[in-house]
């Protein structure tokens, strides 16, 4: 398991596993959570401000949730706490490879639940050029290691 202590404030984390967008999975997405139509319109996408298809931002957040895993299973997490700074910062397209990174930017004692400790990570998701397309701020509550 890797614990609070074992977290340092600077580390970089890449996660080994990517992830390729197709249309249909970015129409199906933006159908259900986000149908505008440079969503789920090939036409409509085209003579929009992107010229052509783009995946949502609640389909960008689902993929960054989805790349850790199951790598960080053996983390002491508890749970999220919540994210910030949200950022679609250039469109990810159908044929996109993405990955996923993660920079310990903060950690703390909770003050309020002992044995426990705040951890934030700036996370950000990359296209097969190293462009970032999306990032946030994430907190995470995270357990100590355990004494006996």
């Amino acid at each position: 398991m890797k614990y609070f202590e074992d977290h340092t404030v600077g580390d970089k984390i890449t996660y080994p596993r990517s992830y390729r967008l197709n249309e249909e999975e970015i129409i199906s997405v933006a159908r259900q959570w986000d149908p505008q139509p440079f969503h789920v319109d090939l036409e409509a996408a085209k003579k929009s401000y992107f010229k052509g298809l783009i995946a949502c931002t609640t389909h960008l957040f689902g993929i960054s949730s989805k790349l850790p895993f199951p790598d960080t299973n053996d983390w002491a997490i508890i749970g999220a706490l919540g994210s910030n700074d949200v950022k679609n910062s250039a469109p990810a397209r159908p044929g996109d490879t993405l990955t996923l990174s993660a920079t310990c930017i903060g950690k703390r004692k909770s003050e309020s639940k002992p044995g426990l400790g705040i951890i934030e990570y700036y996370v950000e998701l990359t296209n097969q050029n190293n462009t970032i397309v999306f990032s946030f701020r994430n907190s995470g509550l995270h357990q100590f290691r355990p004494t006996d």
